[in-house]
Protein backbone atom coordinates (compact mmCIF):
# COMPACT_ATOMS: atom_id res chain seq x y z
CA UNK A 1 0.00 0.00 0.00
CA UNK A 2 3.05 2.50 1.00
CA UNK A 3 4.27 2.17 -2.40
CA UNK A 4 1.14 2.60 -4.53
CA UNK A 5 0.53 5.95 -2.51
CA UNK A 6 4.09 6.68 -3.46
CA UNK A 7 3.86 5.94 -6.79
CA UNK A 8 0.56 7.63 -7.01
CA UNK A 9 2.56 10.72 -5.46
CA UNK A 10 5.78 10.75 -7.86
CA UNK A 11 3.22 10.60 -10.61
CA UNK A 12 1.26 14.01 -9.54
CA UNK A 13 4.88 15.43 -9.14
CA UNK A 14 3.99 16.18 -5.41
CA UNK A 15 6.52 15.63 -2.61
CA UNK A 16 5.83 14.25 0.67
CA UNK A 17 8.47 13.93 3.59
CA UNK A 18 6.60 11.49 5.10
CA UNK A 19 5.93 9.18 1.83
CA UNK A 20 10.17 9.04 0.66
CA UNK A 21 10.58 5.71 1.95
CA UNK A 22 8.28 4.45 -0.88
CA UNK A 23 10.09 6.45 -3.29
CA UNK A 24 13.79 5.75 -2.34
CA UNK A 25 12.87 2.26 -2.11
CA UNK A 26 11.56 1.25 -5.31
CA UNK A 27 13.28 -0.74 -8.17
CA UNK A 28 13.64 0.32 -11.24
CA UNK A 29 16.31 0.89 -13.93
CA UNK A 30 18.87 3.93 -13.95
CA UNK A 31 17.56 6.89 -15.16
CA UNK A 32 20.48 7.35 -17.10
CA UNK A 33 19.65 6.04 -20.51
CA UNK A 34 22.99 5.16 -23.51
CA UNK A 35 24.06 8.24 -25.08
CA UNK A 36 25.45 8.66 -28.42
CA UNK A 37 28.44 10.80 -28.68
CA UNK A 38 31.75 10.95 -30.94
CA UNK A 39 34.79 9.08 -30.04
CA UNK A 40 36.61 12.33 -29.04
CA UNK A 41 34.04 13.31 -26.66
CA UNK A 42 33.64 10.12 -25.03
CA UNK A 43 37.51 9.84 -24.93
CA UNK A 44 37.96 13.24 -23.36
CA UNK A 45 35.34 12.13 -21.12
CA UNK A 46 36.89 8.79 -20.07
CA UNK A 47 40.33 10.90 -18.91
CA UNK A 48 38.39 13.55 -17.12
CA UNK A 49 36.92 10.76 -15.14
CA UNK A 50 40.31 9.34 -14.27
CA UNK A 51 41.72 12.78 -13.01
CA UNK A 52 37.95 13.83 -11.08
CA UNK A 53 39.13 10.17 -9.85
CA UNK A 54 42.46 11.41 -8.53
CA UNK A 55 41.31 14.32 -6.97
CA UNK A 56 42.00 17.03 -9.88
CA UNK A 57 39.18 18.23 -10.03
CA UNK A 58 39.95 21.35 -11.90
CA UNK A 59 41.50 19.71 -14.67
CA UNK A 60 38.41 16.95 -14.87
CA UNK A 61 36.23 20.18 -14.98
CA UNK A 62 37.82 21.28 -18.38
CA UNK A 63 38.52 18.31 -19.91
CA UNK A 64 34.80 17.57 -18.91
CA UNK A 65 33.90 21.19 -20.73
CA UNK A 66 35.93 20.14 -24.22
CA UNK A 67 34.27 17.37 -24.19
CA UNK A 68 30.88 18.79 -24.66
CA UNK A 69 32.14 21.53 -27.17
CA UNK A 70 32.90 18.67 -29.28
CA UNK A 71 29.80 16.77 -28.96
CA UNK A 72 28.24 20.19 -29.49
CA UNK A 73 30.14 20.33 -32.63
CA UNK A 74 29.00 16.77 -33.31
CA UNK A 75 25.43 17.61 -33.08
CA UNK A 76 24.97 15.71 -29.69
CA UNK A 77 23.17 17.59 -27.94
CA UNK A 78 22.45 15.14 -24.90
CA UNK A 79 26.12 14.29 -24.50
CA UNK A 80 27.68 17.85 -24.66
CA UNK A 81 23.92 18.72 -21.74
CA UNK A 82 25.41 15.33 -19.28
CA UNK A 83 29.09 17.02 -19.93
CA UNK A 84 28.38 20.16 -18.97
CA UNK A 85 26.80 19.13 -15.93
CA UNK A 86 29.84 16.55 -14.93
CA UNK A 87 31.86 19.59 -15.16
CA UNK A 88 29.78 21.46 -12.98
CA UNK A 89 29.94 18.65 -10.56
CA UNK A 90 33.87 18.82 -10.74
CA UNK A 91 34.15 22.58 -10.38
CA UNK A 92 31.92 22.07 -6.92
CA UNK A 93 34.06 19.51 -5.67
CA UNK A 94 36.80 21.84 -6.29
CA UNK A 95 35.03 24.80 -4.17
CA UNK A 96 34.19 26.69 -7.68
CA UNK A 97 30.23 27.70 -7.38
CA UNK A 98 30.05 30.43 -9.38
CA UNK A 99 31.82 28.49 -12.00
CA UNK A 100 29.61 25.09 -12.11
CA UNK A 101 26.75 27.62 -12.16
CA UNK A 102 27.80 28.75 -15.82
CA UNK A 103 28.26 25.29 -17.00
CA UNK A 104 24.41 23.92 -15.10
CA UNK A 105 23.26 27.10 -17.59
CA UNK A 106 24.63 26.13 -20.50
CA UNK A 107 23.35 22.70 -19.69
CA UNK A 108 19.87 24.11 -19.01
CA UNK A 109 20.06 26.09 -22.42
CA UNK A 110 20.69 22.89 -24.57
CA UNK A 111 18.14 20.25 -22.98
CA UNK A 112 15.17 21.95 -24.95
CA UNK A 113 16.57 20.93 -28.22
CA UNK A 114 15.86 17.78 -27.22
CA UNK A 115 12.82 15.62 -27.73
CA UNK A 116 10.43 16.40 -25.06
CA UNK A 117 9.22 12.68 -24.58
CA UNK A 118 12.12 11.03 -25.12
CA UNK A 119 13.94 9.30 -22.35
CA UNK A 120 17.20 11.46 -22.97
CA UNK A 121 15.65 14.40 -22.18
CA UNK A 122 13.86 12.93 -18.57
CA UNK A 123 17.56 12.19 -17.95
CA UNK A 124 18.71 15.79 -18.06
CA UNK A 125 15.61 16.82 -16.85
CA UNK A 126 16.50 15.41 -13.15
CA UNK A 127 20.19 16.22 -13.47
CA UNK A 128 19.27 19.95 -13.95
CA UNK A 129 17.06 19.58 -11.33
CA UNK A 130 19.72 18.22 -9.04
CA UNK A 131 22.47 20.62 -10.14
CA UNK A 132 20.34 23.55 -9.17
CA UNK A 133 19.69 22.34 -5.74
CA UNK A 134 23.67 21.45 -5.57
CA UNK A 135 24.61 24.89 -5.76
CA UNK A 136 21.54 26.12 -4.08
CA UNK A 137 22.75 24.67 -0.79
CA UNK A 138 26.60 25.44 -1.57
CA UNK A 139 26.01 29.08 -1.43
CA UNK A 140 23.49 28.42 1.51
CA UNK A 141 20.13 29.05 -0.02
CA UNK A 142 18.38 26.20 1.72
CA UNK A 143 14.14 27.19 0.90
CA UNK A 144 15.89 27.10 -3.01
CA UNK A 145 17.69 23.86 -2.73
CA UNK A 146 14.94 21.91 -0.89
CA UNK A 147 12.33 22.89 -3.61
CA UNK A 148 15.05 21.83 -6.53
CA UNK A 149 15.90 18.51 -4.95
CA UNK A 150 11.61 17.57 -3.98
CA UNK A 151 11.58 18.52 -8.56
CA UNK A 152 14.82 15.81 -8.22
CA UNK A 153 12.95 13.69 -6.25
CA UNK A 154 9.94 13.49 -8.99
CA UNK A 155 11.87 12.80 -12.18
CA UNK A 156 13.75 10.28 -10.52
CA UNK A 157 14.16 6.50 -11.17
CA UNK A 158 16.15 3.77 -9.37
CA UNK A 159 19.47 4.72 -8.22
CA UNK A 160 19.34 8.14 -8.72
CA UNK A 161 16.34 8.25 -5.66
CA UNK A 162 19.57 7.54 -3.42
CA UNK A 163 21.19 10.29 -4.78
CA UNK A 164 18.43 12.83 -4.13
CA UNK A 165 17.96 11.58 -0.41
CA UNK A 166 21.55 12.14 -0.16
CA UNK A 167 21.23 15.24 -0.77
CA UNK A 168 18.33 15.82 1.25
CA UNK A 169 20.31 14.72 4.14
CA UNK A 170 22.92 16.87 3.47
CA UNK A 171 20.50 20.18 3.35
CA UNK A 172 18.78 18.81 6.75
CA UNK A 173 22.07 17.85 7.92
CA UNK A 174 23.66 21.68 6.99
CA UNK A 175 20.68 23.69 8.56
CA UNK A 176 21.44 21.21 11.92
CA UNK A 177 18.47 18.88 11.67
CA UNK A 178 20.48 15.82 12.82
CA UNK A 179 16.95 14.28 13.13
CA UNK A 180 15.76 14.66 9.43
CA UNK A 181 19.31 14.29 7.88
CA UNK A 182 19.48 10.60 9.45
CA UNK A 183 16.00 10.13 8.43
CA UNK A 184 16.73 10.52 4.90
CA UNK A 185 19.93 8.70 5.30
CA UNK A 186 17.94 5.80 6.37
CA UNK A 187 16.18 5.87 2.90
CA UNK A 188 18.91 5.06 0.77
CA UNK A 189 18.96 1.59 -0.43
CA UNK A 190 22.67 0.98 -1.70
CA UNK A 191 24.77 2.85 0.81
CA UNK A 192 27.94 1.62 -0.72
CA UNK A 193 27.25 4.01 -3.82
CA UNK A 194 31.02 5.37 -3.97
CA UNK A 195 28.85 8.61 -5.44
CA UNK A 196 27.36 9.39 -1.57
CA UNK A 197 30.90 10.41 -0.56
CA UNK A 198 31.84 12.34 -3.21
CA UNK A 199 28.39 14.17 -2.92
CA UNK A 200 29.28 14.84 0.74
CA UNK A 201 32.91 16.06 -0.32
CA UNK A 202 30.59 18.87 -2.96
CA UNK A 203 28.08 19.78 -1.28
CA UNK A 204 29.49 20.18 2.37
CA UNK A 205 33.73 19.72 1.96
CA UNK A 206 33.90 21.12 5.44
CA UNK A 207 32.60 17.67 6.47
CA UNK A 208 34.22 15.75 4.01
CA UNK A 209 36.33 13.76 6.36
CA UNK A 210 33.27 12.44 7.72
CA UNK A 211 31.67 8.67 6.47
CA UNK A 212 28.98 9.01 4.53
CA UNK A 213 27.48 6.33 6.31
CA UNK A 214 27.11 9.18 9.47
CA UNK A 215 25.37 12.43 8.23
CA UNK A 216 25.28 14.16 11.22
CA UNK A 217 29.43 13.30 12.48
CA UNK A 218 31.08 16.58 13.05
CA UNK A 219 33.23 18.42 10.78
CA UNK A 220 37.15 17.82 10.55
CA UNK A 221 39.28 20.93 11.35
CA UNK A 222 40.93 22.34 8.54
CA UNK A 223 44.53 21.35 8.16
CA UNK A 224 47.21 24.73 8.63
CA UNK A 225 48.85 26.29 5.72
CA UNK A 226 51.99 24.54 3.79
CA UNK A 227 54.79 26.33 4.55
CA UNK A 228 57.01 27.10 1.21
CA UNK A 229 59.73 23.86 0.62
CA UNK A 230 62.87 24.69 -0.35
CA UNK A 231 62.13 23.74 -4.01
CA UNK A 232 64.36 26.53 -6.16
CA UNK A 233 62.71 28.55 -8.68
CA UNK A 234 64.56 29.15 -12.49
CA UNK A 235 66.60 31.52 -12.79
CA UNK A 236 64.55 34.97 -12.45
CA UNK A 237 65.75 38.40 -13.21
CA UNK A 238 65.40 40.91 -10.41
CA UNK A 239 63.07 43.99 -10.14
CA UNK A 240 66.32 46.08 -10.79
CA UNK A 241 67.31 44.58 -14.18
CA UNK A 242 63.78 46.56 -15.60
CA UNK A 243 64.13 49.79 -13.58
CA UNK A 244 61.21 49.12 -11.23
CA UNK A 245 59.58 51.86 -9.30
CA UNK A 246 59.16 52.16 -6.16
CA UNK A 247 55.49 50.37 -5.35
CA UNK A 248 52.78 52.38 -3.71
CA UNK A 249 51.42 51.73 -0.08
CA UNK A 250 47.98 50.32 -0.72
CA UNK A 251 49.52 46.96 -1.01
CA UNK A 252 48.22 43.47 1.04
CA UNK A 253 50.47 40.82 2.45
CA UNK A 254 50.34 37.35 0.38
CA UNK A 255 48.39 34.99 2.40
CA UNK A 256 49.01 31.24 1.74
CA UNK A 257 49.35 30.79 -2.38
CA UNK A 258 46.93 28.08 -3.45
CA UNK A 259 46.28 28.59 -7.12
CA UNK A 260 48.19 30.01 -10.08
CA UNK A 261 46.68 31.61 -12.95
CA UNK A 262 48.25 32.78 -16.73
CA UNK A 263 47.57 35.48 -18.59
CA UNK A 264 49.51 37.19 -21.82
CA UNK A 265 50.37 40.87 -21.81
CA UNK A 266 48.61 40.94 -25.64
CA UNK A 267 51.69 43.36 -26.65
CA UNK A 268 54.17 42.09 -28.76
CA UNK A 269 57.62 42.98 -28.74
CA UNK A 270 59.69 44.46 -32.12
CA UNK A 271 62.74 42.56 -31.26
CA UNK A 272 64.26 39.86 -28.44
CA UNK A 273 66.67 41.87 -26.76
CA UNK A 274 67.02 41.86 -22.76
CA UNK A 275 66.69 46.17 -23.36
CA UNK A 276 63.57 46.04 -25.38
CA UNK A 277 61.95 43.02 -22.08
CA UNK A 278 62.64 45.52 -19.85
CA UNK A 279 61.13 48.65 -21.12
CA UNK A 280 58.26 46.50 -21.77
CA UNK A 281 58.04 45.45 -18.69
CA UNK A 282 58.89 49.12 -16.56
CA UNK A 283 56.03 50.45 -19.56
CA UNK A 284 53.30 47.72 -17.31
CA UNK A 285 54.35 49.11 -14.16
CA UNK A 286 53.35 52.74 -15.16
CA UNK A 287 50.53 52.05 -16.64
CA UNK A 288 48.96 50.10 -13.64
CA UNK A 289 50.05 52.48 -10.84
CA UNK A 290 49.38 55.76 -12.94
CA UNK A 291 46.17 54.60 -14.96
CA UNK A 292 45.22 51.40 -12.91
CA UNK A 293 45.93 53.13 -9.54
CA UNK A 294 47.73 49.92 -8.43
CA UNK A 295 50.21 49.72 -5.98
CA UNK A 296 53.03 47.39 -8.22
CA UNK A 297 52.85 46.05 -11.80
CA UNK A 298 49.87 43.61 -11.48
CA UNK A 299 51.71 40.49 -12.44
CA UNK A 300 54.45 38.42 -10.32
CA UNK A 301 56.91 37.07 -12.90
CA UNK A 302 56.72 37.84 -16.98
CA UNK A 303 58.29 35.87 -19.33
CA UNK A 304 59.48 37.06 -22.38
CA UNK A 305 59.97 35.56 -26.32
CA UNK A 306 63.47 34.85 -25.45
CA UNK A 307 62.59 32.87 -22.41
CA UNK A 308 63.69 35.27 -19.66
CA UNK A 309 62.03 35.09 -16.94
CA UNK A 310 61.34 38.00 -14.87
CA UNK A 311 60.36 39.29 -11.28
CA UNK A 312 57.50 41.67 -11.46
CA UNK A 313 55.62 42.19 -7.93
CA UNK A 314 57.21 40.43 -5.14
CA UNK A 315 55.69 37.33 -3.94
CA UNK A 316 55.16 38.58 -0.55
CA UNK A 317 52.50 40.87 -1.91
CA UNK A 318 48.93 39.78 -3.01
CA UNK A 319 48.92 40.54 -7.12
CA UNK A 320 46.33 42.77 -9.18
CA UNK A 321 45.53 40.11 -12.13
CA UNK A 322 42.38 37.87 -11.85
CA UNK A 323 40.19 39.94 -12.20
CA UNK A 324 38.49 40.74 -8.78
CA UNK A 325 40.22 40.85 -5.00
CA UNK A 326 38.98 38.04 -3.85
CA UNK A 327 40.54 36.26 -7.11
CA UNK A 328 43.84 37.95 -5.99
CA UNK A 329 43.73 36.03 -3.14
CA UNK A 330 46.65 33.45 -2.38
CA UNK A 331 46.94 33.44 -6.40
CA UNK A 332 50.41 34.32 -8.15
CA UNK A 333 50.00 36.16 -11.57
CA UNK A 334 52.45 34.79 -14.40
CA UNK A 335 52.20 36.90 -17.58
CA UNK A 336 53.59 36.29 -20.93
CA UNK A 337 54.66 38.74 -23.02
CA UNK A 338 52.93 38.00 -26.55
CA UNK A 339 49.47 38.47 -28.00
CA UNK A 340 48.60 34.92 -28.14
CA UNK A 341 45.36 35.28 -30.31
CA UNK A 342 47.61 36.08 -33.71
CA UNK A 343 50.99 34.06 -32.43
CA UNK A 344 52.93 31.13 -31.21
CA UNK A 345 54.70 31.09 -27.86
CA UNK A 346 58.22 30.85 -28.66
CA UNK A 347 59.33 27.41 -27.48
CA UNK A 348 61.57 29.15 -25.09
CA UNK A 349 58.59 30.78 -23.43
CA UNK A 350 56.99 27.01 -22.95
CA UNK A 351 59.73 26.16 -21.43
CA UNK A 352 60.10 28.62 -19.11
CA UNK A 353 56.77 28.35 -18.45
CA UNK A 354 56.65 24.92 -18.12
CA UNK A 355 60.03 25.17 -15.61
CA UNK A 356 58.44 28.15 -13.60
CA UNK A 357 54.89 26.29 -13.34
CA UNK A 358 56.45 23.29 -12.12
CA UNK A 359 58.67 24.62 -9.43
CA UNK A 360 56.04 26.99 -8.17
CA UNK A 361 54.18 24.05 -7.31
CA UNK A 362 56.33 21.75 -5.91
CA UNK A 363 57.48 24.94 -3.91
CA UNK A 364 54.10 26.46 -2.60
CA UNK A 365 52.55 23.10 -2.76
CA UNK A 366 49.95 23.91 -5.34
CA UNK A 367 48.02 21.08 -6.75
CA UNK A 368 48.70 21.26 -10.87
CA UNK A 369 44.87 20.95 -11.18
CA UNK A 370 44.68 24.75 -9.47
CA UNK A 371 46.59 26.47 -12.49
CA UNK A 372 44.34 28.03 -13.85
CA UNK A 373 44.47 30.74 -17.39
CA UNK A 374 42.93 34.08 -16.91
CA UNK A 375 39.96 33.11 -18.86
CA UNK A 376 38.91 30.25 -17.09
CA UNK A 377 39.11 32.24 -13.35
CA UNK A 378 37.73 35.81 -14.53
CA UNK A 379 33.94 36.10 -13.60
CA UNK A 380 33.78 38.49 -16.70
CA UNK A 381 34.65 37.72 -20.17
CA UNK A 382 38.22 37.79 -21.32
CA UNK A 383 40.24 36.63 -24.54
CA UNK A 384 43.33 36.31 -22.16
CA UNK A 385 45.64 34.43 -22.09
CA UNK A 386 44.89 33.77 -26.04
CA UNK A 387 43.61 30.75 -27.88
CA UNK A 388 47.75 29.53 -28.15
CA UNK A 389 48.81 30.21 -25.14
CA UNK A 390 45.38 28.52 -23.29
CA UNK A 391 46.27 25.33 -25.81
CA UNK A 392 50.17 25.06 -23.57
CA UNK A 393 48.23 25.76 -20.42
CA UNK A 394 46.03 22.43 -21.43
CA UNK A 395 48.50 20.27 -22.75
CA UNK A 396 51.27 21.24 -19.95
CA UNK A 397 47.91 20.18 -17.08
CA UNK A 398 47.09 17.09 -18.88
CA UNK A 399 50.78 16.06 -19.16
CA UNK A 400 51.40 16.47 -15.28
CA UNK A 401 47.75 14.51 -14.68
CA UNK A 402 49.60 11.77 -16.28
CA UNK A 403 52.96 11.74 -14.38
CA UNK A 404 52.78 9.07 -11.46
Amino acid sequence: MMRTRAVASLGRSVFVFGALTGLVLGTGCSSTPEFEKSDAATAGRDRADEWRGQGLHATAARQYEESARLAGDDGDPAFQARCLFDAADAWLLDGRASVAEIDVQKAERVIPSLPVDGSKRRALEFRLAAAKGDIALVCKRNDEARAHYEEAMSRALGTDRDLVAMRLSLLAESIGDTRRAKWYHNQIADRGNPRLVELRSMLLPASSAASASSPAAAPSPAAAPAAPSSVALPNVLPRSAWGARRMHSNLDRMTSITRITVHHTATRLPDNTPRTAADAIHKFQIEHQDDKGWADIGYHFLIDPAGRIWEGRPLQWQGAHAGTPDLNIGNIGIALIGDFDVEQPSGAQKQALGDLLTSLCMRYRVDRGHVFTHKEIRPGPTECPGQSLQRVVNRWRAAAALTP
